[in-house]
């Protein structure tokens, strides 16, 4: 029989290990292989990404260069002299505005605008769409210093343009480059590019603005996209939002925003992640972001290269079926010789846990089924004997843990009553002497000149005090008493505690304002915040203290926070702070708080503590 189960147990390992180290070595090689991929696509990614602020950088060169042009200096120039002529330039712009709309068929409207530079400009945009088939330019147009329309190429422009933002940013800092807008005038997307034009001596004579298409800047990207034939291999260009640009040849409106745009936003320039489960086609994505090229600082656009699942692990399915298929066989193997000798040894076992199991969970009602084969029966009989044994033993426990118990009680039964016994006996004699010590510290105010008996007497009335807090100690610990429930607001509870004390003056209690109301015994629920309140004011001593109330509500409970400035509880006893006798006083009983924990606890309530500063936490219900 043992070596029946070493040949079972040899055979599944055999298969195991097969199966674990060639789905190891299959996971080890796809691993290897997407980070391959990943980084491959990242410089796909990032050449494209290169390639198209370098097209634009280009552009917004060439374009550029039209500032250099004599004839558009010359224009310019003229223009400004005339415009200096005019006396209030501002209203000469609005009247101008209102009256006048400069379009390809109304292009010269007085001495301002001029023929040859518009004839000249038309002829840059015919060069641009002669070179490339298709639109780069939509408008092309040249103000003076003012702000006014010299010549317009193309498109249709206002006369007065000194109040537009690409104006005011190109005559202040040379150049404007704008985002990529749809233009409802044009039914298409494209981006405002604006130079400042300076005379010889590199003073502002004007701006030149041009409206370039987002088929031109995309030009190269798309070109160079479409090289990129790698099966499995999808290029996308996003704007700074997330949104798409260009995908699969095609140019889409910019309003559909990508699911892993997040991703890739919080992400480093340049990298690659696997997409998980978000979407079962797809393995890595691959991005690079736009960094700018020389003086352009880019759009902020993201490239990116999605890798289909399937491209990747295609070459590795024969190798993992065959895996599989050893594997399964192995273990069909181990199974089948498992099933052959189950019934001579796995049962036996299997029963014999089972009453193991019973045993340890206190059920000894368990037969112990008689096996053919020796060691089992050995075993068997074992584990009847053990049974028989434990369940004499645990009934001799049981009975000495119940007769401990009920002595205990007893003990502690009588100890409380003695207690509370002594405790009620003593606060009769203790409240004469109170009274006595009062009228005593009356006429000693009367007839002691030099103050020594009214000294007594203070003495006399502290230490009765304090007694008497020990008896209450000690009365509200032992006693327990049904709750006389009413309904009062949390504010007024603490009040009430509070009005109870004799405050020092170095002592601030600060209790807020709060409709929270709670049904409560309210005489119990008094004696826990005076003893709180207590507790602090001890603590905090001479010096100039605060104790905060919090009042607040979350979900069905009423929070009350109690914080003061005291010096706080030692770590060594915070944890213990509510077991009865456990105190930092000299003088306590260590009552107090475990009396506060049962009261609290009566109202089905929980009360806690923490350190730095020493803050007291109870929850309470707010029944309705």
């Amino acid at each position: 029989m043992k070596i029946s189960f070493l040949i079972i147990a040899v055979m599944f390992g055999i298969s195991l290990t097969f199966t674990i180290v060639g789905a190891a070595s299959f996971d080890l090689s796809v691993q290897e292989l997407k980070k391959l991929q990943g980084s491959r696509n990242e410089g796909f990614a990032f050449n494209l990404m290169q390639n198209l602020d370098r097209h634009i950088e280009n552009r917004i060169a060439d374009f550029q260069e039209l500032t250099e042009l004599n004839l558009v200096h010359v224009t310019l120039i003229d223009s400004n002299k005339e415009f200096e002529k005019i006396s209030d330039i501002k209203s000469y712009l609005k009247t101008k505005e209102k009256e006048i709309e400069i379009t390809k068929k109304n292009q010269f409207i007085d001495a301002t605008t001029d023929e040859i530079l518009t004839e000249d400009l038309i002829k840059i945009i015919e060069f641009y769409r002669d070179e490339y088939n298709y639109d780069v330019i939509e408008e092309l147009f040249v103000t003076n210093a003012y702000g006014a329309n010299v010549a317009l190429a193309s498109g249709t422009s206002d006369y007065s343009q000194s109040d537009e933002i690409w104006w005011k940013v190109a005559k202040n800092k040379g150049r404007y480059i704008g985002q990529i807008q749809f233009n409802e005038n044009y039914g298409g997307y494209s981006a405002v590019f604006a130079f400042r034009v300076n005379d010889a001596d590199q003073n502002f004579i004007g701006v030149l603005r041009v409206l370039v298409t987002l088929e031109d800047i995309l030009n190269n990207f798309v070109e160079e996209s479409s090289l990129l034939t790698v099966p499995g291999l999808n290029i996308l260009l996003l704007d700074k939002n997330g949104n798409l640009v260009y995908q699969d040849e095609k140019i889409y409106p910019l309003d559909s925003q990508i699911s892993y745009f997040q991703d890739i936003k919080e992400g480093k320039d340049i990298g690659f992640f696997e997409l998980g489960e978000q979407r079962d086609d797809l393995l890595i994505i691959s991005y690079a972001k736009s960094t700018g090229y020389r003086t352009f600082a880019g759009f902020d656009w993201i490239t990116i290269v999605e890798q289909n699942r399937s491209s990747i692990v295609e070459e590795f399915i024969e190798l993992r079926n065959a895996i599989l298929a050893v594997s399964i066989l192995g273990m069909i193997a181990s199974v089948v010789g498992g099933l052959l000798i189950s019934s001579t040894v796995s049962s036996p076992l299997k029963h014999l846990t089972k009453i193991a199991n019973s045993i340890s969970k206190g059920n000894f009602n368990v037969k112990v089924k008689k096996s053919k084969i020796d060691e089992i029966k050995t075993i068997s009989d074992s584990f009847e004997d053990m049974e028989n044994n434990l369940k004499k033993l645990i009934e001799t426990e049981k009975y000495l843990v119940e007769a401990n118990v009920k002595i205990k009680n007893e003990r502690l039964s009588a100890i409380g009553e003695l207690a509370a016994s002594m405790a009620h006996d003593l606060k009769n004699p203790l409240a004469i002497i109170k009274s006595s010590a009062e009228i005593l510290q009356k006429k000693s105010k009367q007839d002691d000149d030099d103050g020594e008996l009214n000294d007594v007497v203070q003495r006399m009335s502290r230490a009765i005090d304090r007694m008497s807090h020990q008896i209450n100690d000690v009365l509200n610990y032992v006693r327990i008493t049904p709750l006389d429930i009413k309904s009062i607001k949390v504010e007024k509870l603490l009040q009430l505690a509070k009005n109870s004390l004799e405050i020092p003056d170095n002592i601030l209690i600060s209790i807020p304002q709060s409709d929270i109301r709670i049904k409560c015994d309210i005489r119990k629920l008094e004696i826990v915040f005076i003893n709180l309140f207590l507790n602090s004011i001890q603590v905090i001593g001479e010096e100039d203290g605060e104790i905060k109330c919090s009042i607040f509500q979350k979900s069905s409970n009423a929070i009350i926070e109690i914080c003061d400035s005291g010096s706080g509880i030692s770590e060594e006893i915070i944890s213990k702070i509510f077991v009865p006798l456990v105190t930092t006083k000299q003088k306590g009983t260590g009552l107090g708080l475990s009396t506060c924990k049962n009261i609290i606890e009566q109202h089905n309530g929980t009360i806690s503590v923490q350190n730095n500063p020493t803050r007291f936490t109870i929850i309470l219900p707010i029944l309705s």
